[in-house]
């Protein structure tokens, strides 16, 4: 076999298995000996970049999804794809959830409200409308001062569905509560 006929068929296989991935039809076939004429071979080569084109355009519209998507969520931790975090400042006299630093999978919104001294609920909004069982979730202060948070109550049924509401204290050294910003993340 010469060296040239063995490149055609790689040739010809490589284009084959690129029109099999494409699943593009080739309205034009030829057959040893055949004249081709142009315009069937452009009708082959048209069907071809039309194919071609309407794979890069899924491949944008797939990509600038996912430039939405900030560094930290691109990768869900569960098998359900349910994770929120939320950063939850504390200013002295109200609390307020830090958007740039939070994240809810199901698109909507993340509330906090301080229900005591050292006490506050917060809710990911519609995180459990597929009412899947709970999941987990964790709190941390954000100083080195000794404070301590802790999630001690997730729910996501009765009146809080379709939100899941996670119930945090945070306490200091002597195990008073205390108020402090926070984070807590929840996974399912």
């Amino acid at each position: 076999m010469t060296q040239k006929l063995k490149y055609a068929l790689l040739g010809f296989l490589v284009a084959a298995l690129g029109l099999w991935g494409l699943a593009v039809t080739i309205p034009n076939s030829f057959s040893s000996g055949e004249v081709v004429s142009a315009a069937k071979m452009n009708e082959n080569f048209q069907a071809l970049k039309t194919a071609v084109d309407t794979l890069e355009a899924k491949v944008a519209a797939l990509e600038d999804k996912l430039s939405a998507v900030g560094p930290g969520q691109k990768a869900l931790a569960s098998k359900d794809g349910a994770m929120a975090r939320a950063l939850v400042r504390w200013n002295g006299t109200s609390v307020s959830v830090d958007n740039l630093w939070s994240f809810n999978s199901s698109g909507s919104g993340i509330t906090a409200t301080r229900t005591g001294p050292g006490e506050y609920q917060v809710d990911f909004l519609d995180l459990a409308a597929a009412n899947t069982p709970y999941g987990t979730a964790v709190a941390s202060t954000r100083d080195n001062t000794g404070v301590r948070c802790e999630a001690w109550s997730v729910t996501n049924e009765g009146n809080t569905a379709p939100d899941v509401r996670v119930l945090v204290e945070c306490r200091n050294p002597s195990g008073a509560l205390t108020d402090t910003s926070f984070r807590v993340l929840y996974v399912r």
